[in-house]
């Protein structure tokens, strides 16, 4: 059963989800027309926990390999970082100067790992159910005012974001769940002229950006809103203002408290900004060619040179911002992996997109519209050296787009409309048909085709039905909010007590002249297992999946791919130490490696030529508890 699952999957589920998702959504229009099915809640519900959780089961039925998980499971690269910190924070120490950077993941995946018994595969689980809820969240959002449809588009766009972080220990996920709470809630109280639900959403909004660096320009730019707003007086304008610049201002503070009782004070808060920074005002470099041209800098020596070459060298700054910009039209919705999909969606979103720089009739239009020009000029900044994830905080609104524009579409009759609609269509469909895979065919077809979107909303001019909110609009994404402020700030502050204690010293002499670890396998030491039969829990893959489910940019892809069958990957975390460094890659035989999250000490050697992975080879395993 297991393997025929295997075989299933064996195409990344986050391929054809969205073409599924969208699927039901022409289904929907075809059987019910554009309105709200009474189940809408319920199925939505299914329909984005599914999304979201089909692609974590993926990974691990193949045991393929993401960047920064290794078979969807062991924490990899930066996500190691922060898993480890959880870690450190579970045992009662102090997180890493990496972990201070954007300190609050860290808690949060602390309370996740606490809720599920200190295994990573349950965390993962959680982790990935409230990614789901905030997908939900924003689908029923659209629901309410576009239709059951529309919400299934926004559905098939988040979900296939989601897929690319939920496998891993990475900040995007409590990004994307408080930032689409946010930015919920911030429009919500628009639409309603209810400012504390603004005030509250910038706060949620500002927290996101703060656990996951993003699109931060948003915030200064909805100080802005009370003075778009029609209908308030100077008093309401002034209170309005007032709310916004306080919830923006407190999404600062739990960042800063958390790396002030948990690390060495807040001067590694965002202090990665400045090797970025250096890197644009250098023209458009990468921050590793801050490393070379500064070897050894502080980050205030670092942001110090970056502000005199764009003192010195104003066009090459001009000219890294542009570069930048230009990234961020080139990749987006790059997420969506397979190209039919991606091409019908961009549509959707490009329709959406110009609806609201074409006729903003209310406030939900203004307010998506001012959100969208927050984004884009913080893209400069942020694409270079980052992907889509750094864009998590603020995704929620390409659901939207997406969904508003194809309801503008499905709702469309004029003519010269359609003709708009085909040509913008072509000029995807020609891109990817002609050059597949160039990012620069991408961006440019993005830009012809928004134009000919806007031009053709212009020419259409159709009225968009628009369906009143329920009293609980609010409720999804306070609630989605409260849990996750729930697994950051109590669950993780309850420690695990994980001292090895009495007998230790005796089973650490049986390993003679070897190093002894004491690591809880499958638990605070998760464990993949290399052998002939699939497993999803654990997690077990034959060797030939393996290497064909190995993503080549894998740091040490090599060593990985020519691990053999009978192989156990450990990524260990040492209960003998104190302190960073605790954390190390174990290799052992996968039949005698126990899995039972018990204390055991393992003896290990050193693994010869492994200069990428640092392996350690287990010789012995002893029991303690």
């Amino acid at each position: 059963m297991t393997d025929s699952l295997a075989r299933l999957f064996a195409w990344p589920a986050e391929s054809w989800l969205p073409a599924l998702i969208l699927l039901i959504a022409l289904t929907v229009i075809v059987f019910r027309g554009h309105t709200h099915i009474r189940s809408t809640p319920v199925i939505l519900f299914v329909a984005c926990l599914a999304g979201a959780l089909l692609p974590l089961l993926g990974f691990w039925l193949v045991g393929r390999t993401h960047p920064n998980a290794i078979a969807g499971l062991l924490p990899w690269n930066d996500a190691a970082g922060y898993y480890g910190c959880a870690l450190l924070i579970l045992d009662g120490e102090n997180i890493t100067p990496f972990c201070q950077r954007r300190p609050v993941y860290s808690l949060y995946l602390a309370g996740l790992l606490n809720a599920g018994g200190g295994s990573l595969q349950m965390a993962l689980v959680l982790q990935t159910i409230l990614n789901g809820a905030a997908i939900f969240g924003g689908a029923l959002f659209v629901a309410w005012r576009w239709g059951t449809a529309a919400a299934f588009v926004a559905a098939a766009i988040l979900s296939a974001y989601v897929a690319i972080f939920s496998v891993t220990t990475l900040t995007e996920n409590l990004g994307f769940v408080l930032g689409t709470a946010g930015l919920l809630l911030i429009f919500v109280g628009a639409e309603r002229s209810r400012h504390p639900v603004i005030g509250a959403g910038v706060f949620l909004l500002s927290a996101a950006l703060n656990a996951r660096a993003g699109a931060f320009f948003v915030l200064p730019l909805l100080l802005v809103w009370p003075f778009l707003e029609t209908g308030l007086s100077p008093g309401r304008r002034a209170r309005a203002a007032a709310y916004i610049s306080i919830g923006a201002a407190a999404g600062f503070v739990p960042g800063t408290i958390a790396a002030s009782l948990l690390g060495e004070g807040v001067g590694e808060i965002h202090s990665n900004f400045a090797y970025i920074l250096y890197g644009i005002a250098a023209g458009g470099e990468r921050w590793v060619y801050t490393l070379q041209q500064l070897p050894g800098a502080s980050t205030e020596e670092i942001s110090a040179a970056a502000w005199e070459l764009i003192r010195t060298q104003p066009h090459l700054f001009a000219l890294g911002l542009f570069q930048g910009f230009l990234e961020y039209i080139q990749r987006l919705l790059t997420y969506i992996p397979w190209l039919p999909a991606r091409v019908v969606l961009a549509l959707f979103w490009l329709w959406g997109l110009a609806a609201l720089f074409v006729r903003r009739t209310d406030n939900l239009h203004r307010i998506l519209a001012l959100t969208m020009v927050g984004i884009a000029a913080s893209s400069p900044f942020m694409s270079i050296d980052g992907d889509t994830r750094v864009y998590a905080s603020t995704m929620v609104i390409d659901g939207i787009l997406a969904a508003l524009g194809f309801r503008h579409l499905a709702s469309m009759s004029s003519r010269r409309s359609a003709i708009w609609a085909g040509g913008a269509l072509a000029a995807l469909v020609i891109a990817v048909a002609m050059v597949p895979g160039d990012l620069r065919a991408w961006g440019l077809a993005l830009l012809v085709g928004g134009a000919l979107a806007w031009l053709g909303q212009r020419a259409g001019n159709v009225p968009l039905p628009h369906m009143p909110p329920t009293r609980a609009d609010w409720g999804v994404p306070a609630g989605l909010a409260a849990i996750a402020l729930l697994f950051t700030i109590p669950l993780s502050l309850i420690p695990t007590g994980s001292t090895p204690g009495v007998g230790v010293a005796a089973a650490v002499s049986a390993c003679g002249e070897e190093f002894p670890l004491v690591i809880r396998p499958g638990h605070g030491s998760p464990v993949v297992r290399i052998v002939p039969r699939s497993g999803i829990w654990p997690v077990s893959v034959p060797a030939a999946a393996f290497r064909a489910g190995s993503h080549p940019l894998t740091h040490g892809y090599d060593e990985l791919a020519a691990l053999p069958d009978g192989t156990a990957i450990v990524y260990a975390f040492d209960l003998l130490k104190a302190g960073s460094g605790r954390t190390s890659v174990l290799l052992g035989d996968a039949r005698q490696l126990p899995m039972d999250g018990r204390r055991y000490l393992v003896c290990v050697t050193k693994v010869e030529n492994s200069p990428s992975l640092e392996a350690r080879r287990i010789t012995a395993v002893h029991p303690i508890d």
